[in-house]
């Protein structure tokens, strides 16, 4: 047993150390590709880590998984240390493989995604490791592989049952998609990034009262390239460090119920000037931002769980030249257990967001729609749809998003499952040469050591 962790670890480390790091995170990476608006992760809502199981435990369809003996995956016990190691592979058809408005281009994508969690608790501490690669190879077009890792150490110390310390620290080196392009000026081949992430908070829970503060420094750099003609695609203007604070508090009234208000206040530095004709000579968009916030969280009899929120962000720019932002954000995330085998989704987002590619920033209003449905204790089927509007400040540009996706994930055995999907999206820019539409059909195979 082992000589297979060892290998496996060996893999994850030749194919390299990928971060989900949660930090003020690049627009680059939000827009083009609407995401799910996620639950308040353990830094980001520091009110979570004190949370016990209750009575009325809210399961949805995906989560109500059967047990060890059947199709939930199990993790290898060594010296107290729980290791998930998992091999994701998968064969893909792209009908747009450069998210282009004409002359799209079919291809074929082979993915092998090598990846192993690793979790210990230390008395009443707590630390885990993440790390996953990824190599894509595509069958008629080299020049798009690509090879992306990223890792993350994370846990949380307890001075006191009532007061403890969250921490963070997190690595990616990536590159941005096709879809994620929003300019004319296209790259012969994907631009790469890395970004290095870290966090620290305090959380201090007695009784019904929760307080947490959580400070943050990330950065973000990219590479530059060419076009097919041989000129540069200048991307290294989006160079940035950003720091932020983030307090908040809440109160249980009820059990399963807590309202609650939350502040954060940050700064952006960018490295450089825009890049303007020949040199990094163009406007500084070194600013500052702040949004605050108040919500509640709840969870009703098994049937409803989620949480709202509502507030007011502002970013201004240290720059006369440049418009400063201001809108009313919004954030929400709900399940409900419409049958017992059905749960219903629903999460939507409004909020001020960036871009390396373009000079101010721009409001992203986003919102998703799923549905998950056991069909068997086995086999799954999911579906969702998705709509995001960037709202570009600073100019008449908008864009719009739609999504739409279906699958069913079939329990082979404990160590394997297989599934497939069918992914479109479909762009509509009022700038010129960036709609575009594509289809993706997946079959992926994991494989659990």
């Amino acid at each position: 047993m082992r000589c297979v962790i060892a290998r496996l670890l060996g893999v994850v480390f030749i194919g390299g150390m990928v971060t989900l790091c949660y930090m003020p995170s690049p627009a680059h990476a939000q827009i083009n590709a609407p995401v799910l608006v996620e639950a308040p992760k353990p830094l980001g809502d520091i009110r979570q880590l004190k949370r016990e199981p209750d009575i009325e435990t809210f399961q949805t369809v995906t989560e109500r998984i059967p047990g060890p003996n059947e199709y939930k995956t199990v993790p290898i016990l060594w010296r107290g240390f729980q290791i998930y190691p998992v091999l994701d592979s998968s064969q893909s058809v792209n009908s747009n493989i450069f998210a282009t408005s004409r002359d799209a281009e079919t291809d074929t994508i082979t993915s092998l995604k090598p990846s192993v969690f690793i979790n210990k608790n230390f008395g009443r501490h707590q630390a885990s490791l993440s790390m996953a690669g990824e190599a894509r190879k595509y069958w008629s077009n080299e020049d798009e592989d690509v090879f992306n890792y990223n890792s993350k150490f994370a846990g949380v110390i307890e001075a006191r049952r009532e007061i403890r310390f969250p921490f963070e620290v997190s690595f990616t080196s990536g590159h941005e998609k096709r879809g994620q392009n929003l300019s004319a000026n296209f790259s012969k081949k994907p631009i790469g990034f890395r970004s290095f992430g870290s966090a620290l908070g305090i959380s201090y829970d007695p009784n019904r009262l929760h307080l947490a503060l959580v400070g943050r420094y990330g950065s973000l750099s990219f590479d530059d390239g060419t076009t097919q003609s041989g000129q540069d695609v200048i991307r290294r203007d989006g160079d940035r460090n950003v720091t932020a604070l983030e307090a908040s508090a809440s109160y249980d009234i009820l059990p399963n119920h807590q309202p609650f208000i939350g502040l954060t206040i940050g700064q952006t530095e960018y490295k450089r000037r825009d890049f303007a004709g020949s040199s990094f000579s163009g406007v500084k968009r070194d600013s500052t931002h702040y949004d605050i916030k108040a919500g509640w969280k709840f969870s009703y009899k098994g049937l409803l769980r989620g949480f709202l929120s509502a507030g007011y962000g502002e970013r201004k720019y240290d720059d006369n030249t440049l418009e400063n932002i201001d809108a009313l954000s919004l954030k929400a995330n709900m399940d409900w257990n419409m049958t017992k085998k059905t749960t219903l989704n629903l999460s939507l987002s409004r909020s001020i967001a960036e871009d390396n590619q373009i000079t101010q920033g721009m409001i992203l209003t986003q919102g998703r729609l799923k549905v998950d449905y056991e069909v068997l204790h086995n086999l799954f089927y999911s579906a969702f749809l998705d709509h995001t509007l960037a709202d570009f400040q600073g100019s008449s540009r908008q864009d719009e998003l739609w999504g739409f996706g279906t699958g069913l994930d079939y329990g082979i055995s404990p160590r394997f499952s297989l599934s497939g999907e069918y992914d479109y999206r479909t762009r509509d820019s009022s700038a010129l040469g960036l709609d575009f539409d594509r289809h993706q059909f997946m079959v992926r195979l994991k494989t659990r050591f």
